[in-house]
């Protein structure tokens, strides 16, 4: 096949090339190689304002290294590797391969300038530097009332309702037992009612007659379970 018919072939691709330039925006370029005629490679190309060639512009460098070391047949393409240009540093480049009797004739080079990506990138984290604030616990304070030597570490959970505090510790419970609350033993809902104890939840008006209920329990018993938490944190 003659040079200009291999031409007229890859030609076949430009309203390809429009259709990818189109979807992808002025900040894409998109471009037809020739590969049988190196020196004057580009035939076509959109968007040329990231690497700034033109038509009959020779091929670059990848284009040549692909060229002079082979491509595998079962290669069709190649995405998101690096590029530059004289103006724009930071290019996203990939390249389809286009074959006539599976030799490779033609190629179609998308080149994507990253660079005002990475500037929006800059500045939303200087901006989330301006206002961001490290949090830490609220613990890595020493509870007086234990007679636990070690900081208690404590993270604030907000929530609506004594309700919500209790289906809360329920749920950490569970997920921490690996069963429901309906199998909890009497010695897993104290370690419960301990827990809510210490977190400060039966400061909270109505907050016995809740958990009872998730424990499907009396009241009474809650009390006592409560009882024998406070005794034991005195000792």
């Amino acid at each position: 096949m003659s040079n200009e018919k291999i031409k007229d072939y890859i030609k076949r691709y430009i309203p390809l090339a429009d259709f990818i330039a189109d979807i992808l925006g002025p900040n894409s370029e998109v471009v037809l190689n020739d590969v049988t005629d190196l020196d004057h490679a580009v035939v076509y190309i959109k968007n040329p304002t990231i690497t700034n060639r033109k038509i009959g512009d020779p091929a670059s460098n990848f284009v040549l290294k692909i060229m002079k070391d082979g491509i595998g047949d079962d290669t069709n393409y190649i995405a998101n590797y690096s590029g530059k240009s004289k103006i724009h540093p930071h290019i996203r480049a990939s390249t389809f391969f286009i074959r006539k009797q599976k030799k490779v004739v033609g190629m179609l080079c998308i080149n994507i300038d990253q660079e005002p990506l990475e500037k929006l990138a800059k500045q939303i984290d200087e901006f989330r530097k301006l206002f961001e604030v490290k949090t830490a616990p609220i613990g890595e304070f020493k509870n007086h009332n234990s007679n636990n030597p070690q900081p208690t570490t404590v993270s604030e959970n907000f929530n609506n309702s004594v309700n919500s505090l209790a289906n809360n510790a329920v749920q950490r419970k569970e997920k921490e037992l690996g069963i429901t609350v309906k199998y909890f033993q009497q010695e897993q809902k104290i370690e419960l009612i301990k827990d809510l104890y210490e977190e400060g939840y039966f400061l909270l008006k109505d907050s016995i007659k809740v958990i009872a209920e998730y424990l499907d329990s009396s009241i009474p018993t809650i009390y006592r379970y409560l009882n024998k938490v406070k005794q034991s944190s005195t000792k």
